[in-house]
C-alpha cells in the first residue's frame, strides 16, 4: 500500500476584497489576518491582541527570532482586538499556529458549555 502526504493549507474562515483591483482581506479567526494582492500572494499578515504589553512581546520575539522583515505594533484597524503586530514576510507556520490555538480555544469553552449543560438537565431530571 502506498500513502502519499501532502501539506494541508489553511483556509481563511472569511475573505472580502478591499478594492477594485482585487486586494483582499483574508480573515483566519478572530485573531489573524492576511492581505493578499490580486494574484493572491500574502503581502501582510495581522495578529491581534488585547494588550500592547502582548503584542510588544511578540514583535520582540518575531525580531528576535528573525520571522519577519519588519513588524508594527499599532491599535488595530484590521482585527477586532484592541491591538495589532501589521507583519511582513512571516512564515505561513505563524498565522497556522494562531488559527489552531483559536480553535483548541473553542473547542474547549464548548465542551465546558456542555458539561455545564449537562449537570443543568442531570440537576432537573434528578429532581423530577
Amino acid at each position: 500500500m502506498n500513502i502519499t502526504a501532502t501539506k494541508l493549507e489553511i483556509k481563511p474562515t472569511y475573505q472580502e476584497k478591499i478594492d477594485a483591483n482585487g486586494w483582499s482581506i483574508n480573515m483566519y479567526g478572530t485573531r489573524a489576518a492576511t492581505i493578499t494582492n490580486p494574484n493572491g500572494k500574502r503581502i501582510t499578515t495581522y495578529f491581534g491582541f488585547n494588550s500592547k504589553q502582548k503584542a510588544l512581546y511578540f514583535e520582540e520575539w518575531l525580531l528576535e527570532h528573525k520571522c519577519c522583515e519588519k513588524c508594527d505594533v499599532r491599535k488595530s484597524k484590521r482585527l477586532n482586538t484592541r491591538w495589532e503586530a501589521k507583519v511582513w514576510k512571516c512564515p505561513t507556520w505563524l498565522l497556522e499556529d494562531s488559527l489552531t490555538a483559536e480553535t483548541k480555544k473553542l473547542i474547549t469553552n464548548i465542551n465546558q458549555f456542555m458539561v455545564y449543560i449537562n449537570l443543568k438537565i442531570g440537576d432537573k431530571n434528578g429532581t423530577q
